[in-house]
C-alpha cells in the first residue's frame, strides 16, 4: 500500500536512471551527450569541451566546489549559464566548467536539475547503460 501512496504523490514526475541523454543548448549549437545522474551533487556540472562546442557562456560566477584531488579539499570552478534537455524537460541551468575527459560521462546532473521535476530509480538503468559499460571489455 505505501509504493501506490507514493506513486499517487508523485505523478506528475518524470523517473530517471542512473544514465541519461541530454540535449545542452548554447550560443552555437545543441549538443546531444549521455549524462550520470547524481543525487549527491548539488550542481550540475559538463566538460569544457562540450561547454565550448555548445557555446555556453558567459561565466557568470564561480563556485566552491569539493574536491579530493585537489590538496585543499576544494577548488573554484567557472560557472556559466546555458539550457539542458532532459526527457523532454527544458531548463535554463547554471553549469560548473571542468575537466570530465576521465570521466565516462561529460555531464553530470545534480540536484538543481532534478529537483523539483524528475525521481531517480536505480533499477531503471539496464546493461546497455550501467555505470562503467564504456570501460569494461567486451566480451568476444
Amino acid at each position: 500500500m505505501p509504493e501506490e501512496k507514493n506513486q499517487e504523490a508523485l505523478p506528475e514526475k518524470k523517473v530517471l536512471g542512473l544514465v541519461e541523454s541530454v540535449t545542452i543548448i548554447g550560443s552555437k549549437a545543441t549538443v546531444e551527450a549521455k549524462a550520470l545522474i547524481d543525487s549527491g551533487a548539488s550542481r550540475s556540472s559538463v566538460d569544457m569541451r562540450v561547454a565550448a562546442k555548445a557555446g555556453l557562456g558567459p561565466i557568470v560566477s564561480t563556485s566552491r566546489v569539493k574536491c579530493r584531488s585537489d590538496g585543499k579539499g576544494w577548488n573554484r570552478r567557472a560557472i556559466v549559464k546555458g539550457d539542458l534537455v532532459l526527457h523532454g524537460v527544458r531548463k535554463t541551468v547554471r553549469f560548473a566548467l571542468t575537466d570530465r575527459s576521465e570521466m565516462a560521462y561529460p555531464v553530470l546532473v545534480g540536484r538543481d536539475i532534478i529537483h523539483p521535476d524528475f525521481v531517480i530509480d536505480v533499477g531503471k538503468s539496464h546493461a546497455s547503460r550501467r555505470i562503467g559499460d564504456e570501460r569494461e571489455p567486451q566480451p568476444k
